[in-house]
């Protein structure tokens, strides 16, 4: 039996590698956020935050081009992610200092987990450019947060945003990652409807113990 973290990887299986599809169980992550949730204390301007080890596959580079096309509004923003490739890292901090975005675009590297708990509570928008995504645990943790998402349409992130949470575009496509974002910040009401979608599906979320009782089952079952 193979237990898979999305209803993706599932149909990958299927599709790509012939595995029978009573074979698979799509075992979603848990989340147990919660209480981290209540912390909610969003700032002005309005915080970006993306959540996302940076590694060229992450998409971070199309999202500082996005920025760039932005800077007639008012907004701030934060990525955050363990650093993969110190050539990588460089090039996008060059990227940054290229786009004159010094002082509103913050690339924070790996951060300790209350730093990153105090991000999530003072964002208002979570955006990913990622190219690809097999899960994506990182759009459950922002659902539980209720932030609004703009990430792309590529692997399971479709699976895992709902379509009334937030934004999807096409990977690679810059110029639409930033329309999206433009639609977001300069639409309260918008921002905040996409906010309450976002919060009600992350409360819908299993956490980790119910995870933990779904694998148990199939275990179980195949004793």
């Amino acid at each position: 039996h193979i237990l898979v973290p999305s209803p993706h990887t599932r149909r990958m299986l299927i599709d790509r590698y012939d595995v029978p599809a009573d074979r698979i169980t799509v075992a979603r992550p848990g989340t147990d956020l919660a209480p981290q949730a209540e912390r909610s204390h969003p700032v002005d301007p309005p915080l970006i935050l993306s959540v996302g080890i940076l590694h060229p596959r992450k998409g971070h580079d199309v999202l500082i081009d996005a920025l760039a096309g932005l800077r007639d509004l008012d907004w701030q923003a934060v990525i955050v992610g363990n650093p993969w490739d110190a050539a990588h890292v460089a090039d996008l901090q060059a990227q940054i200092a290229a786009s004159g975005l010094d002082g509103r675009l913050e690339l924070a590297g790996r951060v300790e987990a209350d730093r990153l708990a105090d991000l999530y509570g003072q964002a208002s928008i979570f955006a990913l450019a990622t190219r690809y995504e097999g899960y994506g645990i990182v759009f459950d943790e922002a659902l539980s947060h209720g932030l609004p998402i703009v990430s792309t349409r590529t692997g399971a992130v479709p699976d895992t945003v709902p379509g009334d949470a937030g934004l999807l575009v096409e990977p690679d496509d810059a110029p639409a990652l930033a329309d999206a974002l433009r639609a977001l910040l300069a639409d309260p009401d918008r921002r905040a409807a996409c906010a309450g979608a976002a919060a009600r599906a992350g409360a819908a979320l299993p956490g980790w113990d119910d995870t933990a009782r779904q694998v148990g089952g199939v275990l179980d079952a195949l004793r």
